[in-house]
């Protein structure tokens, strides 16, 4: 067995010194000492030697073993260096590197913070909320009571509440960030001038101005003396800042549980400029901002006295400011993830 260690040692010494690569140095090293390597199944051997040679053939075998693998350690040292070597020697340190890509803001992003800034400019706080919402702040703050028939509006996605506490239909996705308007007011005495940004679900058709997953901006203003001319006059500076000065507004009466009276506020379609497209479904006009005066009930079931107090509330669809904003034909692009797209903006 000396004789077969001796010459295992012997040949993997200098099948590694005269290894040219990294990848042949690992098949050299499993071929002596992998699992099924020739020094492993030697070692296995030793069991069969007499008891009075074990000691020294164990010997001799741990010396084998230390002097292969020694020399694999220099062998890869020697390599790392060689190559690191040819790696300077062919490198032209005066060609002009590769430029990372740099990634920015999403436009729905970017639209969002000058929307916050707008708002800012003229006293409103922005907040935040939940977006996984209560029946109670959802509706019934907002003069919504279970029975109403705007609810059928709502198309509402709830969350399966079984196994638990909650009563069935307590727990919602949010369908407005106009629930936001019981949680603020409940803690904050007027004067208040919120905006509330964030995304909202309903089991909508999905289309080039509809889906599933939209973004809003809530607002509201509440304090003494407050009348709709002010709900008008806030409509057309912070759109026209927006979407500049030339743009074409028009109200129209609507009705909302929340608000009374109601307006709905139209904004001449920038894509088709007017003359009729599938985003405006041919009538020239987008839905922008639906708004109105908060009703007394929503007042009264935050704690305001509606006697003493008046508001407006009016929630700007991001989604469809943006895709308006940059003439889109389409509200789905803004959550496609095609770079060509996005790269654009």
């Amino acid at each position: 067995m000396e004789e077969e260690l001796m010459q295992i040692k012997n040949s993997a010494v200098s099948m590694i010194i005269d290894a040219p690569n990294q990848k042949e140095l690992e098949e050299i090293k499993l071929q002596f000492l992998g699992r099924s390597g020739k020094l492993t199944l030697t070692l296995k051997e030793i069991t069969k030697v007499p008891v009075e040679k074990r000691s020294e053939i164990g010997k001799l075998a741990n010396e084998v073993k230390r002097t292969i693998e020694k020399t694999l350690e220099e062998k890869y040292f020697t390599l790392k260096l060689k190559f690191s070597s040819l790696r300077k020697q062919n490198v032209d340190t005066t060609a002009p590197g590769i430029k990372p890509a740099i990634g920015h803001l999403h436009p729905m992003t970017q639209v969002l913070y000058e929307v916050v800034d707008v708002f800012k400019s003229i006293g409103f706080q922005a907040a935040d909320g939940p977006e996984i919402e209560t029946d109670y702040y959802n509706f019934e703050a907002l003069n919504i009571p279970k029975d109403h028939p705007a609810r059928d509006t709502q198309m509402t996605l709830y969350l399966d509440t079984r196994n638990s506490k909650v009563n069935p239909g307590e727990i919602i996705l949010r369908t407005q960030t106009s629930t936001m308007q019981g949680r603020v007011m409940e803690k904050v005495k007027p004067p208040v001038r919120v905006i509330v940004p964030g995304k909202n679900f309903r089991y909508e058709q999905v289309d080039s101005s509809h889906g599933f997953e939209f973004w809003q901006v809530e607002g509201f203003m509440v304090d003494t003396n407050v009348k709709l001319t002010d709900l008008f006059g806030t409509i057309e500076y912070v759109l026209q800042k927006l979407m500049g000065k030339d743009v074409k507004l028009k109200f129209t009466t609507t009705n909302f549980p929340f608000v009374e009276p109601g307006v709905d506020t139209y904004i001449q379609c920038s894509i088709c400029k007017g003359k009729g497209c599938s985003f405006c479904k041919q009538s020239g006009w987008s839905e922008i901002m639906p708004a109105g005066m908060i009703h007394p009930n929503v007042l009264k079931a935050a704690g305001y006295d509606s006697q003493r107090v008046s508001g407006f509330a009016f929630a700007i669809g991001l989604s469809r400011l943006v895709t308006l904003r940059y003439q889109m034909n389409d509200l789905r692009l803004l959550t496609n993830p095609d770079l060509r797209i996005l790269e654009q903006f």
